[in-house]
């Protein structure tokens, strides 16, 4: 079992994090040049091939590897771990990394600090453009900054978890319940998921 964690983390490593992610299919430039990025039903339709298909198309229909932020953020929260383990200069050195280039990847034009994923996303009730911020990114994002800060105590990334809960509590749409409401998902629906909104009552609770 060892070995193979030893393997997986030595390609992440080697591949500098980046990937494909089962829904990154409209970041095709075959799709895109073809211009049914305009169409609902056919970014719909792309996204499901790619998902579905037993045969990786990305290479072929020109996806590239890419940083996804909440990827990055569960690394981070996974070298911490390992850190907190066994206090490996290795492990320190792949935290700081991890946490600056999330600060560096954060969407911009928001109440705090934010993330959204690497790539458009096209659901039956809503589209998402690249970059569009998500409360459930941005949970696990800002939860392992916190992460990071118990092990580096730098404030900048203490600071930065703090500002996101702005984003969750001043741009985020609610849905009123009989007690208490549901955040949205992101800033742009009013949909009512009640996983995405837990995760963001989670982050509130532990800043």
């Amino acid at each position: 079992m060892l070995n193979s964690f030893n393997k997986l983390k030595n390609y992440c490593e080697k591949e500098d994090f980046k990937g494909w992610d089962p829904y990154d299919g409209l970041n095709s430039k075959v799709f895109n040049s073809l211009l049914l990025n305009k169409v609902e039903f056919f970014r719909l339709a792309w996204i499901q091939l790619f998902k579905r298909n037993p045969i990786n198309l990305r290479s072929l229909l020109l996806v590239p590897k890419e940083h996804n932020p909440k990827g990055l953020g569960l690394f981070l929260t996974a070298y911490c771990n390992l850190y907190k383990t066994e206090k490996k200069d290795e492990y320190l050195e792949k935290i700081k990394y991890l946490a600056d280039k999330l600060i560096e990847l954060q969407s911009s034009g928001h109440s705090g600090s934010c993330w959204g994923y690497n790539f458009d996303w096209q659901s039956r009730a809503f589209f998402l453009p690249k970059g569009t911020p998500t409360i459930v990114a941005t949970s696990f994002i800002s939860y392992a900054l916190l992460d990071a800060y118990d092990v580096t105590q730098d404030e900048k990334y203490l600071n930065t978890a703090i500002s996101s809960t702005n984003f969750i509590i001043k741009d985020l749409n609610r849905t009123e319940k009989k007690e208490g409401f549901i955040f949205s998902y992101s800033p742009y629906d009013n949909t009512r998921v009640y996983n995405a909104s837990l995760l963001g009552s989670r982050l509130l609770a532990r800043v």
